[in-house]
């Protein structure tokens, strides 16, 4: 079956988590993606991690930080340091459609292949750029990684509980967020050359990214002036909040309406809290949010999560169970959309990846192949698409190019 973005060619030079998870999304939609790598070293750095977070990456022989980036990806290397290396860059590139990278402001421009160099060999292509502060500014040029901007973006101001120190989110949300960001400028960068036939250079960054992610909070002060601390889960919303069961699991309760209250309240088998003058309405709760926070905790407390979720099921109040990996990946709510999917890989064998998040009807995305190995498809890519002859990449590899 054909897929959204067959035929589009990226030559993507990013590193890490940011540039690499962008590109995995377009790849993972059918575009063809050349990974560019250095051959002087192990290729992009984050095939060489073993541990992030304290956890470990490299599991049955695969680096888990390096797949979930580069599925579905061709890797070649080229040596960009060398003038002939800058050659086959840009005979690469006047064949692509999109070029990505995310070094430091100025450092590409400086090896050669910025965003004016590349258009001179291809005026219409799509030259993508995801920094760490954004392509303006004092600080254009500092690097940049994803707990730093969770820091210098704000969010990490307001997470955890007010007396404790700040907490970072393991889930590389600044990354993650700043790829989808990318890979969203770019394919709207794709449309727009469709439309009115031009090339254009694309700029997102983490700070950015991180701005962009915290919405109608940021929105808020930006209004009111008032800056928003940490809040303790007693000083939450008692009907937007989180609790304990008899068996020690978590439930989270999400009340977004009046209408839903008297729906908790059955739920709860206490129908007596509906028209309790301290807690009937939004803003009393509001006010009265301490002592109805501790009665909820009361009441969660009196059943296993089981009975919660099947009540909470019947009375059509929005709940979620709390769960770790292991559930997540087990979930046949998950399991059903393929949000975690099978795959045979090459060296692991039968394992389980993250899946495709977007769902299209009539072209979707598919996991084809696993992460390549460094320089995999050099000879494939040279020959196909840089037109290359074998007697010259002979030479190219004799001369530490390739």
């Amino acid at each position: 079956m054909t897929m959204a973005l067959e035929g589009i060619r990226v030559l993507d030079l990013t590193v890490g988590q940011q540039g690499p998870y962008a590109t995995v999304m377009l790849a993972d939609m059918g575009a063809e993606v050349i990974k560019v790598e250095n051959p002087r070293s192990s290729g992009d750095s984050s095939r060489g991690m073993r541990r992030i977070l304290g956890r470990h990456v490299e599991v049955k022989g695969v680096n888990s930080y390096y797949e979930a980036h580069n599925r579905n990806k061709k890797s070649v290397t080229v040596n960009l340091a060398r003038g002939k290396g800058k050659e086959i860059i840009y005979r690469l590139a006047a064949k692509s459609d999109v070029f990505v990278q995310n070094f430091r402001v100025g450092a590409v421009e400086r090896m050669g292949v910025g965003y004016e160099d590349i258009k001179k060999v291809n005026p219409k292509i799509i030259y993508a750029h995801a920094s760490g502060f954004g392509p303006k500014g004092p600080e254009r040029e500092r690097r940049s990684i994803d707990p730093i901007a969770q820091a210098r973006g704000g969010i990490m101001g307001v997470t955890g509980e007010p007396t404790e120190p700040p907490v970072l989110i393991p889930a590389g949300i600044g990354d993650q967020v700043g790829a989808m960001l990318l890979a969203y400028g770019i394919v709207t960068a794709l449309l727009a050359r469709e439309r009115l036939g031009i090339g254009q250079r694309v700029d997102t960054s983490l700070l950015g990214s991180q701005i962009a992610l915290q919405g109608f909070h940021l929105q808020g002060y930006l209004l009111s002036g008032d800056v928003p601390g940490k809040v303790s889960r007693k000083d939450m919303s008692p009907t937007y909040n989180s609790y304990q069961t008899k068996d020690g699991r978590w439930i989270m309760v999400a009340l977004m309406q009046q209408r839903y209250w008297p729906r908790l309240c059955r739920a709860l088998d206490m129908g007596e809290l509906e028209n309790d003058p301290r807690f009937s309405s939004l803003d009393v709760r509001l006010a009265n949010g301490k002592e109805l926070v501790a009665t909820l905790d009361r009441i969660f407390a009196t059943r296993p999560a089981k009975e919660w979720l099947d009540r909470l099921t019947e009375n059509e109040v929005m709940h979620g169970l709390v769960q770790n990996y292991a559930e997540v990946a087990s979930d046949p709510q998950v399991l059903e959309n393929e949000y975690i999917a099978d795959f045979n890989h090459p060296v692991a064998g039968p394992i389980k990846l993250v899946g495709i998040p977007v769902k299209l009807s009539e072209t979707p995305g598919q996991i084809r192949e696993a992460a390549p190995e460094l320089g995999q498809h050099t000879e494939e890519v040279l020959l196909e698409v840089g037109g290359y002859s074998w007697d010259e990449i002979t030479r190219f590899r004799e001369q530490g190019l390739i």
